[in-house]
């Protein structure tokens, strides 16, 4: 098993090599993209120190990762409009003459763009929730040649997409950032600072940190009282069964930590490696982190039943059956639906289907002529998952089934317009003291959003032109619309 190890400057690849990481991955937001996007998250789903901030920060660490033999990756695992496309692209080509191995992507329209443009590796980000074997050969049609498994996946789940996809490299999570809405659920953004950082000083005592959200409203998962949060949590007594069902690469999460933390888990995780018992590497750990294990795979975050409900806003125009994230609902729904109960329905009906596993989809499949059967003429079916779409399109087409597909939020990853408002009234957002990115104090001030930002919000990246093109390619379907269900 290799280790994958986030970096935050061309500084730390020295010690982070002596730790023994294979490779390396980092961030990277600049003064451009700030001025017209925001010092948030937008651009690698991390901020302040987490991201390096100039090109020449970036080829530094390129750089110092070519000396000491480590790959290095570039985060761009957001979703993304047309226009920030154009910069991406650039940035990727910048950041391949720089000498940087690839990049990991969960845009559908930013693969698309690269496909035989880059010489890059692309790995897929967890975000984009590969679980079934078509998500997993659509995307390596699109130049994808890793991914990095959900946290729902356990190895033997795991062995059964690599054997149907041989030529893929996959990894899975194996220390911090233990959270279930990371694995293609979150649409959260992370701020500038922590709600846990909150700290009791003078306002003119900090110098101002801006960000258009002052009240951690989107934090979802320090917002609510998270059982499945850790510290530290670990996936060390999995690792050998992942490493035996072909998952090469254990990925460390923590951008943005201190390097000493990074270095003490990175250091704890090959020493277990070693161990050959479950027990001595429980007793490793709490002789490392002074606590009980904190399991990474526990059943908090490796069942899919483990997702916390969610309430989207959804057109009073239609009827809506089943759930994005709710799988007993889901199940609940296709059973009535099957057994005819709504047969005689005269309305607009949308069925909503979670991401799905091999296994759920494979049930689909099956019951998809009796619920075309089953359910009014000109039923939509919206879907949370790239390879449920694809797999459910051929379907359609070959049976001529009267159902019409289109995109979930979940999958359409829209922004939800209730936390838009909130980031546009500065009312609702006003001065607090925090640590800042470097764990200093600062103070956090309501700052607009700019028109760019705005549109941003508005525009679900899988509706526009590149992302398009791509699910022409894999669906055969002329378009694909998408319902905020």
């Amino acid at each position: 098993m290799r280790y994958a190890v986030p970096v935050n400057s061309s500084s730390e690849v020295a010690a982070l090599s002596a730790q023994g990481a294979d490779e390396l991955y980092c961030g990277y937001q600049d003064s451009w993209w700030a001025e017209r996007y925001g010092d948030h998250d937008s651009a690698t789903r991390r901020q302040g120190r987490a991201t390096l901030a100039t090109r020449q920060e970036l080829a530094s660490t390129v750089r110092a990762s070519r000396q000491y033999g480590l790959p290095l990756y570039l985060a761009l695992n957001s979703r993304y409009t047309e226009p920030q496309l154009d910069y991406l692209v650039q940035l990727c080509r910048s950041f391949e003459d720089m000498g940087g191995t690839g990049v990991i992507i969960s845009d559908l329209g930013l693969l698309w763009r690269l496909r035989g443009h880059t010489g890059l590796r692309v790995c897929l980000s967890i975000l984009a929730v590969t679980q079934n074997v078509p998500t997993l050969k659509a995307y390596h049609s699109l130049g994808v040649s890793r991914v990095v498994l959900p946290r729902f996946v356990g190895w033997q789940e795991a062995g059964m997409l690599l054997s149907a996809v041989p030529q893929m490299e996959a990894e899975v999570m194996a220390f911090f950032d233990k959270c279930p809405w990371v694995d293609g659920y979150c649409r959260h953004r992370h701020g500038v600072s922590y709600a846990d950082r909150v700290v009791e000083f003078g306002q003119d005592d900090a110098s101002p940190l801006y960000t258009f959200d002052t009240t951690y409203r989107t934090h979802a998962c320090l917002g609510r009282a998270c059982s499945y949060l850790q510290p530290y949590p670990c996936a060390a007594c999995h690792l050998r069964s992942f490493d035996t069902a072909g998952v090469g690469f254990a990925k460390l999460g923590g951008r943005g930590r201190p390097l000493d933390e990074r270095l003490r888990a990175l250091r704890f995780l090959r020493q277990a490696q070693k161990l050959v018992s479950d027990d001595a590497r429980k007793t490793l750990y709490r002789k490392t982190f002074a606590q009980e294990c904190a399991c990474y795979y526990g059943p908090a975050t490796q069942s899919r039943h483990a997702i916390e409900k969610l309430s989207f806003p959804r057109s009073s125009a239609r009827h809506y059956v089943g759930s994005e994230t709710d799988y007993q609902a889901f199940h609940d729904a296709m059973a009535r639906l099957c057994q005819g109960e709504m047969a005689d329905y005269d309305g607009k009906l949308t069925i909503l289907v979670p991401p799905l596993s091999e296994s759920g989809l494979q049930d689909l499949l099956i019951m998809l002529p009796m619920l075309a059967a089953c359910c009014p003429s000109g039923t939509h079916v919206a879907v949370s998952d790239l390879g449920t779409l694809v797999a459910l399109a051929a379907k359609v087409r070959e049976h001529g089934l009267g159902l019409k597909l289109t995109m979930a939020t979940l999958l359409v990853r829209m922004d939800n317009p209730a936390e838009v408002a909130h980031f546009c009234t500065p009312v609702e957002n006003p001065s607090r003291p925090v640590w800042g990115p470097l764990g200093e104090p600062r103070t956090l001030i309501y700052h607009q959003p700019t028109e760019e930002l705005k549109l941003h919000w508005a525009t679900p990246s899988l509706t526009e032109s590149s992302a398009q093109a791509a699910l022409h390619e894999l669906t055969s379907l002329p378009s694909v619309s998408y319902e905020f269900a």
